[in-house]
């Protein structure tokens, strides 16, 4: 059985910018999304099927995480 894998990297705010607005425009124009994170290649379909946007709150730090699930094949 393989293991889940997660592949996470930081990007500077111009570098998540470009991302945001490449990653809205696929979505508008219902268009599949491709990124390479790490050297990991990732297509997003183009009707992915679950977006989750979290807020969570600690004592000395706050964050927010956008969530985009699909399934495979």
């Amino acid at each position: 059985m393989k293991k889940n894998k997660e592949v996470e990297k930081k990007y500077s705010k111009k570098q998540l910018v470009k991302i945001i607005e490449r990653l809205a425009h696929s979505m508008s124009k219902n268009e599949e999304f491709r990124m390479q994170i790490k050297g990991k290649k990732v297509y997003i379909p183009a009707k992915s099927s679950d977006i989750e946007i979290e807020y969570e709150k600690e004592k000395k730090e706050e964050k927010i995480e956008i969530e985009i699930k699909w399934k495979k094949g």
